[in-house]
């Protein structure tokens, strides 16, 4: 949760790197021991510690050989070890994975034989993978330890009480090591008399309602950092010890019902963080006396206005962000005295525009005339004012006097009229936002004339064309840009040819037809989005990409070849033609492994067979093959799809049977196999695929999570036989379509114990997929559900229903389906069921369609059909049901069409063409004007048909006939239409 928001600066102030005061200490904590550490020629490794690394490094699983070093005689030389230069004594071991050196993780055990380096000061483990491994208890014993940090590690279970006899340590670091780790009490700290720096974020801490008391015994405590650890509410503290604190992390805590009166006496307190503390009612008054504050975080809490006056006279602020406060703008009047302001936060609160460009006005010219005169001053380098209510345009002299700026964020409001040309003269600039406002005009070269230091850019959407010419040179080197819903085209822009270090280019929608030039298809970009553009042409090859969104084009020809590397790959509605064979059946060297997790090919001209190659795949998580012309059966090599979470091959013609090597996907959550030529009975192993605890593959056997199936979507296929009692283990089934088969038997009782309907879903998070050694969210599976009366695009949380029409199922409905009471659609028409609709049905509240019509339901509408208040779908025609028809405004809205069909039925809303006895009236045709007058009407009708026919026709054919766009359009059209009419899931 820490990382929910860009902590660059935040991160320097917190670590204490920024300001001076802060940096000292923590730099004597690493250099105090490195005077004597060394590689010296004559100090010579002692044996006995030599053996106690090999025995350590025999029970390290190093799959990249980032310990290959240790081999020699000479174990100073080794890599991450360093000695005393006289004694050889070893001091330091320091195994952090570092990402510039692109070394591998290490994991495995961790041998006690490191208690045999006596003399070890500085222990670094930090951005490895040990798994969920318990943080060792003979670490207490290294009683020499100045320096421990187990940051994001993989340690999980209860910290050790054993740590506490850590007296000399001055340093300790376990952030976010594992969502798991966590410490049931903290009176262990109070034994490391030393500590100068703490580090618990991540850490769960819920149950250590000590903590303040314990941290308060820490004399020599200087940063504390505990942010998202579940902090018990903080209560009154008599008298404050740690006054030596210089930095507080509080933050992603819910703090609502605490007292922070003691923070008055925490004088010499420079960085406090509270960011989403859940805090209520008036900011703090203790704060004021906080006046050494350099850098202060309060945004996200339920503060009530109005900001004091007094916050205003911390003249030191250097970091401020008051985001998320809902404030209004004569709220932040006294903003431009803070002079010293490096880092300003407004976003989201309700500012307009004229108090806040008068504060940055303030600020920039002061900081500007001060810099000028007596280079003594701070200018202002960040400035957020993201999802206000500015409106109109930027003035134009604001941007003239904020020339330090390396980060502005305008983005989420109202800003009109054209973009200020003397944003081009802002040369620090680093990050650019001006996303989701009314810019209009044109964007050119000049507005980046002189942003040599511009890295990222975001202009995602906005009313302005870019237009640049074709051999424009930009100044900067752009490492990501967004101009996703503006227009860009026609021509793909030549300039980006420039930019050497681009990782992530989003230009989806921007208006671009032609083709791609081949020396795009050669770049490093990570990230590459062109979709819902009109682009045409062959892609060769991807190549360095690792997530590619190409959906919604015009690309032609067959699929490209893709590097291992890539790991979302988004081709969907092109017009790719030929087999899948040539892409996923190319083999790859011993080394090379195919990382990719999410395919989508759907919507595309793809014929032949499913490949029996899905071997090669085998961290695939989402595969979709959908509205495609693959035949043939599904391939027994999808045996090897073990992390498969979502599959999707409807609308092909595939057929046979659905072989028994998917049983294997034991990941499964959602599977669609609808609008195929599937036969044979549905396999009764479905029903094994419910939530399970699954060993992982990894040096320690890790035990994830797998959720079960959740969607089952087989309609419009050819299954036939009974509908398996085994499905009814499903307890997370939110959606069953079995629609439009041949099934036969009567609906199992048994459907009541899908828990997952039962309770009404207010969760919008997509599905969870496995990716790696954790469990982590992965592509967001959507359905689109075009249910009669309504159609729903919405994330599948949000979904539950059941569909069994179009088939032979016979009985009465059970009444065990009416306690599903999060259902949202029922359908179960164009059956042969039987006997009387549920008394309870009126149980179901979160229904919104209900279909049951033609059947052979029996006897009375049950009253409580008329209080489910969402119900916006119903269908009860064409049944033997007999009585009044329930009165109640929301079933009387309903058309008559709802009800006919029915003999026996009467009362509104069968009126007016319906009568009481439900069969339709209206006026009978008059035949007395003689065959004569009827037998010229129909000469001129059949004398006309075939111009008609020959005129309407080519009206229609003779553009798609020579217009390929046209073509291609009309007939997606008519697929779409099509799953709308018949109301299946896509």
């Amino acid at each position: 949760m820490c990382a929910l928001k860009s902590r660059s600066l935040m991160e320097l102030y917190m670590k204490g790197m920024v300001n001076p005061l802060l940096y000292v200490p923590f730099n004597i904590i690493a250099t105090k021991f490195d005077c004597c550490i060394g590689h010296s020629p004559k100090a010579l490794c002692r044996k006995e510690e030599r053996e106690a690394l090999l025995s350590f490094k025999r029970g390290i699983y190093d799959p990249s050989n980032r310990l290959s070093s240790w081999t020699n005689e000479e174990c100073c030389n080794w890599k991450g070890v360093n000695c005393h230069n006289t004694t050889g004594h070893v001091l330091k071991l320091n195994l952090q994975w570092d990402l510039n050196q692109d070394q591998g993780f290490l994991g495995g055990e961790i041998s006690s034989s490191l208690l045999d380096l006596k003399h070890l000061h500085h222990l670094d483990l930090s951005y490895n993978k040990f798994g969920g491994l318990h943080i060792p208890k003979f670490f207490g014993s290294l009683s020499n330890l100045r320096y421990l940090d187990l940051s994001h590690a993989g340690f999980s279970g209860v910290i050790p009480d054993e740590l506490g006899n850590l007296s000399k340590l001055h340093y300790l670091d376990i952030e976010e090591s594992h969502p798991d780790l966590n410490a049931k009490d903290l009176e262990w700290i109070s034994g490391l008399t030393s500590l100068k720096f703490l580090d618990m974020t991540g850490v769960d801490l819920s149950k250590a309602s000590n903590w303040l008391q314990v941290m308060n015994k820490l004399h020599s405590l200087s940063v504390l950092l505990l942010c998202s650890c579940e902090l018990p509410a903080i209560g009154p503290l008599p008298h404050v010890n740690f006054s030596s604190l210089l930095t507080l992390d509080l933050s992603f805590n819910d703090l609502s019902s605490s007292s922070f009166d003691w923070f008055a006496d925490l004088s010499s307190l420079t960085a406090l963080n509270l960011e989403y503390s859940q805090i209520h009612g008036l900011i703090p008054s203790s704060l004021r006396n906080l006046t050494s504050l350099g850098f202060l975080d309060i945004c996200g809490n339920n503060f009530a206005p109005p900001i004091p006056n007094w916050l205003y006279h911390i003249t030191a602020l250097e970091y401020l962000d008051l985001g998320l406060l809902g404030f209004e703008s004569n709220n932040f009047h006294g903003i431009g005295n803070l002079t010293s302001l490096i880092h300003l936060g407004l976003s989201y609160n309700a500012l307009d525009q004229v108090e806040i460009f008068r504060a940055l006005g303030n600020l920039c010219s002061f900081q500007l005339s001060k810099f000028s005169y007596y280079r003594l001053g701070k200018s202002l380098m960040f400035f957020s004012v993201r999802g206000n209510q500015l409106s109109g345009s930027i003035p134009d002299s604001i941007l003239k006097e904020c020339r330090s700026l390396v980060h502005l964020d305008f983005s989420e409001n109202q800003l009109s009229g054209q973009i200020p040309l003397s944003l081009g003269g802002i040369s620090s600039l680093h990050y650019l936002n001006i996303g989701n406002n009314f810019f209009k005009g044109i964007m050119s070269e000049k507005h980046f004339a002189n942003l040599t230091s511009l890295e990222e850019l975001y202009a995602t959407p906005n009313l302005f064309a870019w237009q640049v010419s074709s051999n424009w040179t930009p100044p900067f080197q752009l490492r990501k840009l967004c101009l996703a819903d503006c227009f860009v085209g026609p021509q793909f822009p030549a300039w980006l040819q420039t930019q050497k270090y681009l990782e992530e280019l989003r230009l989806q929608n921007t208006g671009i037809s032609s083709a791609i030039p081949a020396w795009f298809w050669i770049t490093s970009c990570d990230v590459v989005d062109l979709s819902q553009n009109q682009i045409i042409g062959v892609i060769p090859r991807i190549h360095y990409s690792s997530r590619v969104y190409l959906g919604s084009n015009n690309f032609t020809g067959p699929l490209p070849q893709i590097s291992s590397d890539v790991t979302e790959l988004i081709l969907s509605n092109n017009l790719f033609s030929g087999s899948l064979s040539p892409m996923l059946c190319q083999r790859r060297t011993d080394k090379e492994v195919n990382l990719l997790e999410d395919l989508d090919i759907s919507g595309n001209l793809l014929s032949g067979e499913l490949p029996n190659c899905w071997m090669y795949w085998t961290g695939l998580m989402t595969l979709d093959l959908g509205n495609n012309n693959l035949t043939g059966h599904i391939p027994n090599s999808m045996v090897s799809l073990f992390w498969l979470g979502s599959l999707h091959l409807r609308n092909n013609h595939l057929s046979g049977d659905v072989p028994v090597s998917l049983k294997n996907c034991s990941s499964l959550m959602v599977l669609d196999l609808s609008e195929n030529e599937f036969t044979g009975s549905i396999p009764a192993w479905m029903g094994n695929f419910s939530g399970k605890f699954i060993k992982m593959f990894s040096v320690h056997e890790q035990i994830v999570y797998t959720p079960g199936l959740m969607v089952i979507v087989l309609h419009s296929n050819k299954f036939n036989g009974s509908i398996p009692l085994e499905l009814c283990h499903l307890d997370t089934l939110q959606i069953l379509d079995l629609g439009n088969n041949n099934l036969s038997g009567s609906i199992p009782r048994c459907f009541g114990n899908f828990s997952r309907m039962v309770k009404q879903s207010n969760s919008t998070s997509p599905f969870l997929f496995h990716n790696d050694h954790s469990f982590s969210l992965g592509s967001i599976d959507t359905a689109t559900l075009a249910m009669k009366g309504a159609e729903y695009v919405e994330s599948l949380g949000l979904l539950a229903g059941i569909d069994l029409s179009s088939n032979k199922l016979s009985s009465a409905i059970p009444e065990e389906i009416t306690g599903l009471h999060g259902l949202i659609f029922l359908n179960l028409s164009h059956n042969h069921l039987q006997g009387k609709i549920p008394v309870k049905i009126g149980d179901m509240k979160s229904l919104e369609s209900l279909d049951l019509s033609i059947n052979r339901l029996s006897g009375v509408i049950p009253q409580g059909l008329a209080n489910i208040s969402f119900l916006s779908y119903l269908n009860l025609s064409y049944n033997n049901l007999s009585g009044k028809i329930p009165s109640g405004t929301q079933i009387q809205g309903f058309s008559p069409l709802s009800f006919i069909g029915n003999p026996e039925l009467y009362g509104a809303p069968l009126t007016g063409d319906f009568g009481e006895d439900g069969k339709q009236k209206g006026p009978i045709p008059d035949n007395d004007d003689g065959e004569d007058s009827g037998w010229i009407d129909m000469k001129w009708f059949y004398l006309g048909m075939p111009w008609g026919f020959v005129v309407g026709f080519w009206a229609i054919m003779a553009p798609l006939a020579f217009k390929r766009a046209w073509r291609h359009a009309y007939f997606r059209f008519l697929d779409e239409m099509k799953y709308k009419l018949l109301g299946w899931y896509l």
